[in-house]
């Protein structure tokens, strides 16, 4: 019985390291096909979700950043860096409207419904998505890239969706606005990083996607599911904390990321579905380290059993002193 007990536990812990990495619990197949329909929805935009650009000419370089005592040699270093980037920023024409270049900072409601929408972005730009994503749903995001033909119709079209929180934004925002002249952490504009994940996390240049894994990168169609254990929240050393809301960037530019897709100069149509579906199990914050701690007793436990039986065989032939006509080797009395 103790046996059996122990290639149990052993075949527990070994059976999940030899199944495929792209084996996923989470079953999205529902999910993708009502990603392939078409439905209405009256969107609600500046309540669950809003939307904006980030474009070459919209970034401002060191407008805001003056002080008093230096300021005059800011600003000729600062025209110094816009020369440098005027004949892109000039020659831009996008198809972003200019309500789109301001960032609205809304108060959004959780997203309960199903939204369809298209984005246009140009070359060089971004398109951000910002929605609030409620920790009792599961929230399917799918996108999808063309660019319009010259004659009619629509041809595929390569680029890239990230999902950030509102601080990982942040971050983001800084790095475009650095790489398009505008200012920064360095002291000088037009720079561009490409920092592995280990170092983002210590310059304060570097950003990540949601949990470094919401990164697609030289895509045409991307589906993925998000869910969340508890409302996403930020709290620092010196704030009361604050809601994280999530941004579906899709970037048509050539970022600080190494594998990360080049515009040709085409403009880039992104049909994107955000689909909303109930959660049938929420198990609490708590039971993953649960699990952990019972594979770590279980681990500890088969060596104890394996020794307690190993050192138990033949005590009850010796107790009965039938060890003899059993042919086993006579144990030493202390």
């Amino acid at each position: 019985m103790r046996m059996n007990f122990v290639w149990l536990v052993l075949a527990v812990l070994i059976l999940p390291t030899l199944l495929p990495s792209t084996l996923s619990p989470i079953d999205s197949a529902s999910a993708a096909q009502r990603c392939e329909g078409d439905f209405v929805e009256s969107i609600p935009w500046n309540k669950t979700i809003e939307r904006f650009s980030k474009t070459p000419d919209s970034v401002n370089a060191w407008d805001d950043y003056y002080f008093e005592d230096d300021s005059r040699q800011k600003r000729d270093h600062n025209d110094q860096n816009n020369e440098q980037n005027s004949e892109e920023t000039l020659d831009y024409e996008g198809p972003e409207e200019s309500w789109q270049l301001s960032e609205p900072y809304n108060d959004l409601e959780m997203i309960s419904a199903d939204i369809q929408t298209s984005y246009l972005v140009g070359s060089g730009s971004v398109g951000i998505i910002r929605i609030n994503l409620d920790h009792t749903m599961k929230t399917t995001i799918c996108v999808t890239f063309t660019t319009p033909r010259t004659g009619g119709g629509y041809d595929e079209y390569t680029g890239d969706v990230y999902l950030l929180t509102s601080t990982q934004w942040d971050r983001y925002s800084q790095t475009y606005n650095s790489l398009n002249g505008g200012y920064s952490w360095n002291g000088d504009g037009g720079d561009t990083w490409e920092l592995s994940p280990e170092w983002r996390s210590f310059d304060v240049t570097g950003w990540s996607s949601y949990r470094d894994s919401h990164q697609y990168e030289q895509v045409q169609d991307v589906r993925f599911s998000v869910s969340l254990d508890a409302p996403e929240e930020y709290s620092g050393f010196f704030d009361d904390g604050s809601i994280e809301y999530f941004h579906i960037l899709l970037d048509n530019t050539n970022n600080s990321h190494r594998d990360d897709a080049n515009p040709d100069g085409s403009l880039m149509v992104a049909d994107i579905s955000i689909i909303t579906e109930e959660r049938s199990t929420i198990l609490p914050t708590w039971s993953v380290a649960l699990v952990c701690m019972g594979f770590m007793i279980a681990t500890l436990a088969v060596p104890l059993v394996m020794n307690k039986r190993y050192m138990s065989a033949g005590l009850t032939l010796v107790q009965s002193k039938a060890e003899e006509q059993a042919g086993l080797i006579p144990t030493l009395e202390q």
